[in-house]
């Protein structure tokens, strides 16, 4: 452990052997007369900890994921050479209404998690150590003084019930197994910083009953209604050793099979088998209840094959409340709404957003910096990017300046421009929907790190390459073969983030550092016209696949070119963008004021719409505009944020922060008759509705105090005062 200001003192790392799967620590101390007691613990992979059998809290997938401690990044599938930055969080809880008076125990159970995942290996070996550990203190306050008990390896350990563990594939549990009590181990110190966590644990948040559809041969099928993440609860009476078997997927195929092919049934692990998601679950003769506890599943449907009394699906996720809502009488922009919602909390666990919840579940930086800026408005999401922006600084190489695919670091393919360029776009996101400068003076020194790598990896002023034996992508999933050339697409994505660092510069007292800016804003916008801008026709690259609007959100283009889109993709009707663009071409459109481009967009049919996916009975949004592999993939939902900032038009005014000043300025489509929402700002909820009533709008806003807000529609402005504002245009 790095030297720090931690609770831990003389604590030790304690554990079993390296082939238990999931042991349980045991520690057994007197407590008298105790007026607070404070628990502080962690545990490599995950950890689990009871006090007298009682939970000391209800979180799950905890620690929160990070870098845990070095490995040998050569034998991931994408060699690496980086120096990283390694952290890893600890837990603090009032365990005080669980001591009793005179004895007690301590119980914590480890399981494997992403520290020791060693089944999947399509991004190589990846795991950071073979043997689990934990490390605790527990601070006891009575009226003696303070008595702490750290771990120090006087604890016992067993086995548990858990006979095989993988957070891709699921476990098995044999109720049968009584492990045997022995000394701990005590282990080997990880190299790497202990923190306090920030960010959001994951819960159980709901719970549904799930719908029995029929029997596939012997095993008994159910339909959850919607595509979710969590973990199957069955009751069983069955007499010992009978084995109750299940399995998950997103689909059905004829004749009530689970169809594996969109949750990585086609990756085959280290034992040689498919990655297919299953749990197995072995009775010891008791009435008694089963789940997983260190895995969950992406998944809609799923088989039971054996005797269960009762079942139930536990909904479990990131604790991200929602705080928008949003309501219209267009099928496309509802489902929108829903679908992302749905798509972005499933891939909201351990404070990571991931790209999809059960193939990769990686923290991909390309999908997590689409998704910043909606997920930011739309959900109360502040404490979970406060952690994975730290994410993001601690994979980024300490000597080049290099970031990472994926956050924390698990391999993954991606590209330094819509990857690596998320370290600039998700504090700017942060900085611009909080308010909060605090953030960019944080990161401000790594995206300047970064800015300096990408001029390492350009020739002639454009981005051309990334770590050498690894990715280098521009746009990603088009509907049609990607043809929008690589380095346009990351030069634009330099150039982009050059100019807000001029912005976030001038926030920061840094505007020494701006004329550099400006020099390298000049040079790369003429390296990128020099290449790709044809003057004859206006456009860049052709205009395909949305390479205008990656022009005008950078800065090469401006009105013009924006209406010369709107014209392109009202008589299109569908996107032809992969994922990067899709949600910047929705918000030029918006931006220029195109509310009927937009809704054209949303409320297509076919390939390359969200009502083509709605069609085939899709819940949440697909990896690919034609529904090949991950169905649960949030990438393409982020211009659900147009419903806010365009159709109702909740926007802050240039320059500003934080919602301190807005104009509510909505780009009402003519085949759009009504449309209502509310999001939470900072200072409260900002909600819009408006209507069309014989040849008049009707609008109502409300406005929290301590805002400075305009009205602008229609070429008439007004203020807005705080309140329920109610008028007619």
């Amino acid at each position: 452990m790095t030297a720090m200001n931690h609770p831990f003192g003389d604590a030790k790392w304690i554990g079993g052997t390296e082939e238990v799967v999931s042991p349980i620590i045991l520690r057994r101390f007197n407590a008298e007369n105790v007026s607070r007691a404070t628990l502080y613990i962690t545990g490599l992979g995950y950890f689990e900890a009871k006090i007298n059998d009682k939970l000391v809290s209800e979180d799950r997938f905890v620690p929160l994921v990070s870098d845990y401690e070095p490995r040998d990044l050569s034998k991931f599938a994408y060699p690496l050479h980086d120096t990283l930055t390694h952290r890893i969080y600890y837990n603090v809880y009032d365990v005080t209404a669980l001591l009793a008076d005179g004895a007690n125990t301590l119980a914590i159970q480890l399981g494997n998690g992403f520290y020791r995942q060693t089944e999947r290996n399509c991004e190589g070996k990846v795991d950071f150590g073979d043997t689990l550990k934990a490390l605790y203190a527990l601070e006891l306050e009575t009226a003696d003084g303070i008595v702490k008990l750290y771990s120090d390896g006087t604890e016992t350990w067993k086995e548990s019930e858990i006979t095989y563990s993988n957070l891709f594939i699921g476990e098995k549990i044999d109720a049968r197994v009584q492990g045997e009590e022995k000394p701990v181990f005590i282990l080997p110190t990880p190299e790497a910083t202990l923190t306090e966590q920030t960010g959001t644990p994951d819960r159980v948040i709901r719970r549904i009953k799930p719908k029995f559809v029929g029997y596939c041969e012997t095993r008994a099928i159910y339909d959850v209604g919607e595509n979710i993440t969590g973990v199957v609860r069955v009751h069983t009476s069955a007499p010992a050793g009978t084995e109750i078997r299940m399995a998950y997927s997103e689909e059905l195929q004829k004749h009530l099979e689970l169809n594996f092919c969109s949750i990585g049934w086609e990756c085959i692990g280290a034992s040689g088998l498919n990655q297919i998601p299953r749990d197995a679950f072995i009775t010891d003769g008791t009435s008694r209840w089963f789940e997983p506890k260190f895995t969950w599943h992406g998944f809609r449907y799923f088989e039971v094959g054996g005797p269960v009394d009762d079942l139930e699906v536990l909904v479990i996720h990131s604790d991200v409340p929602v705080t928008s809502t949003f309501d219209s009488p267009s099928e496309g922009l509802n489902f929108l709404f829903d679908a992302y919602i749905r798509t972005q909390l499933d891939n909201m666990h351990g404070s990571i957003p991931s790209d999809c919840p059960h193939r990769e579940r990686l923290g991909y930086t390309g999908d997590g910096q689409v998704c910043a800026p909606t997920v930011m408005m739309m959900m109360d999401s502040r404490k979970f990017y406060d952690k994975w922006i730290q994410d993001i600084l601690d994979g980024q190489d300490v000597n080049n300046g290099h970031v990472q695919h994926t956050a924390p670091l698990m391999g993954g393919g991606g590209g330094p421009g819509g990857w690596g360029c998320a370290i600039v776009l998700v504090p700017y996101a942060y900085y611009k929907q909080y308010g909060d400068t605090a953030m960019v003076e944080h990161t401000y020194e790594p995206m300047r790190r970064y800015m300096d790598y990408l001029e390492t990896r350009s020739e002639n002023g454009l981005v051309v390459r990334e770590e050498e034996g690894g990715w280098c992508l521009g746009e990603w999933v088009t509907p049609g073969p990607n043809v929008l050339p690589v380095p346009f697409v990351n030069t634009c994505y330099y150039l982009k983030c050059q100019n807000l660092l001029v912005e976030m510069a001038k926030a920061i007292g840094k505007e020494q550092d701006i004329p550099a800016y400006e020099a390298k804003i000049a040079e790369l916008t003429a390296a990128i016209k020099a290449n790709y801008y044809d003057a004859e026709k206006d456009t860049y690259c052709g205009g395909v696949q949305g390479a205008d609007a990656f022009a005008v959100w950078a800065g090469l283009a401006g009105a013009e070119m924006a209406a010369k889109l709107a014209e392109k993709y009202l008589e299109l009707g569908r996107f032809d963008t992969g994922f990067l663009c899709t949600d910047i071409l929705t918000d030029v459109l918006m931006e220029y004021g195109y509310g009927d481009a937009v809704l054209k967009l949303l409320e297509g049919e076919g390939v390359g719409t969200f009502l083509y996916m709605k069609s085939k009975e899709a819940t949440t949004i697909w990896e690919t505009w034609h529904g090949t592999v991950s169905h649960n993939h949030p990438m393409f939902g982020a211009c659900a944020r147009q419903l806010f900032t365009g159709f109702l038009g909740i926007r802050q005014k240039k320059g500003t922060v934080g919602y301190k000043t807005i104009e509510i300025a909505p780009r009402i489509p003519e085949k759009l008759d009504y449309a209502s929402g509310s999001i939470e700002a900072p200072q409260g909820k900002i909600s819009v509705s408006w209507k069309k009533v014989d040849g008049k709008v009707n609008f109502e806003v409300q406005i929290p105090c301590g805002i400075d807000a305009e009205f602008v529609y229609g070429g008439e402005k007004k203020a807005l005062s705080c309140g329920m504002n109610a008028f007619a245009l």
